[in-house]
């Protein structure tokens, strides 16, 4: 068990007696409990300063953020409106702390550690819930860990409560901290600033938020209510309807009347006449998001139509030749279109792929193999195309070797066509060593066989 420091064993009598009362309040007005998150500054050497010298002193000391010495937290509250002014928190923190000599039990030179700490408080607010500003008072207890000494205290300090529309709030905590125990040898302040939201109304709230709105009266004995929905006739603009909007019906459940509904079966809004907002294109976006409500369009530019810049019916999204007209079947392009390889140039007629080597070699490499076995296929589909074969070299060596290297380039590439029956008059081959480079720096790049693809 922990020892209680005597002279303060009041206080914790006192805060028994304040959780008494407040439980035995009216909880008529409670409200749903929230999450509040918050950051904390804690001052261990404050009432030790104004011991040892003065309040004054104490108060004007300007080394609580210095380095060193600041002891900044974290912490989650959960906060529970009991009734009309008294909330109960309770809260889970923790304190990157720099304890001064004397502090901690034991602790005669002061040290840095990580403290938690438990908190019960009761906050007894001046105003009302709805006040923009509201101040309060708080109490309650607390049990704290500090560097590896247990304690239970007392906090008592003040407050403001602070409201914004939309059930945002910002508390601004200050609190003395008396410790009960030994665990601690010196009082402490608190400071906390920390942010809530409530959450939003379910539907079923909603609904209960607008029979709430009705301007009902107390309805004497006497007073009919003929359709028996709580609307008395007086007030009730449908009286031998059962309803919720003023006493009408609502099939559709938009707070608009079914009697001034267009849609009674769908939800709408206000501005169209309980209809939702209209999609004329029919593309999934309504009219009033639509840059292009005539037209169908994509979700992705903004209800408009996707662009063709080459007008051939195949979208530029999925276009390979977007630049130049050509057919669906052949993804856009004028010709059937060898996946996977590099497309170096495209015309009308004729579509370029290109194929490396290694430095000085004229040996196919595995991914030359991909890319020519495509275009044997596309040569025996349509026996019209014909191919021109290009060997070229880097600018390392003599003129006559790299000459020679672009030759066996393209004669492997010859052959290797011709192997697939592919026939000779149906190939052209020429080879220009290094004397058209495509890069200037990346020399790997112009050790290369072009193969151009053409209609006759």
């Amino acid at each position: 068990m922990i020892p209680m420091k005597p002279t303060r064993l009041l206080v914790t009598i006192l805060l028994c007696i304040y959780c008494s009362i407040a439980q035995a309040q009216n909880f008529t007005t409670k409200k749903k409990g929230l999450f509040a998150y918050s950051i904390s500054l804690s001052d261990y050497s404050f009432f030790k300063r104004a011991k040892d010298s003065s309040l004054g002193y104490a108060l004007g000391k300007q080394d609580l953020f210095r380095s060193g010495s600041t002891s900044f937290g974290i912490m989650v509250s959960y906060w529970k409106g009991l009734n009309a002014h008294i909330d109960l928190s309770g809260t889970l923190g923790g304190t990157f702390s720099n304890f001064p000599a004397g502090f901690v039990k034991g602790d005669s030179i002061g040290q840095a550690n990580f403290s938690t700490h438990l908190d019960a408080l009761l906050h007894f607010r001046a105003l009302k819930e709805k006040a923009r500003i509201n101040p309060f008072l708080t109490g309650g207890i607390g049990i704290g860990y500090f560097a590896k000494e247990l304690a239970v205290y007392a906090p008592v300090g003040t407050g403001l409560q602070f409201n914004f529309n939309g059930g945002g709030y910002v508390f601004l905590q200050a609190q003395w901290r008396m410790p009960l125990t030994t665990g601690i040898n010196n009082d402490y302040m608190f400071y906390s600033v920390g942010f809530a939201q409530r959450g939003t109304l379910t539907k079923k709230e909603k609904k209960e938020k607008v029979k709430k709105a009705i301007p009902v009266k107390e309805t004497a004995a006497k007073e009919p209510d003929t359709d028996a929905d709580g609307v008395p006739d007086a007030l009730d603009n449908c009286p031998t309807e059962k309803g919720t909007v003023k006493g009408c019906p609502d099939a559709d459940g938009d707070y608009i009347a079914d009697k001034d509904d267009k849609c009674k079966d769908i939800a709408g809004v206000y501005r169209y006449d309980g209809c939702p907002v209209p999609d004329t294109d029919g593309d999934g976006l309504n009219d009033e998001i639509d840059k292009c409500i005539t037209e169908k369009g994509s979700k992705e530019n903004h209800g408009c139509p996707l662009p063709d810049a080459d007008g051939d019916g195949v979208l530029d999204s999925d276009d390979t030749c977007p630049g130049i007209p050509g057919t669906a079947a052949n993804k856009g392009c004028p010709l059937p279109v060898a996946e996977g390889a590099e497309l170096i140039a495209i015309s009308a007629d004729a579509m370029s792929y290109r194929i490396n080597f290694d430095f000085d070699r004229a040996i196919l490499l595995p991914d030359a193999f991909k890319v020519l076995r495509q275009i044997v296929d596309i040569l025996k589909t349509d026996n019209s195309l014909q191919i021109s074969i290009a060997g070229h070299a880097d600018n390392f060596g003599t003129d006559a070797g790299n000459m020679q290297v672009s030759a066996d380039r393209a004669k492997i590439a010859t052959d290797y066509f011709l192997s697939y029956n592919i026939a000779a008059n149906r190939i052209r081959s020429a080879y220009y060593g290094a004397s058209r480079p495509i890069d200037n720096v990346q020399q790997w790049r112009n050790r290369r066989v072009e193969i151009t693809i053409s209609k006759k």
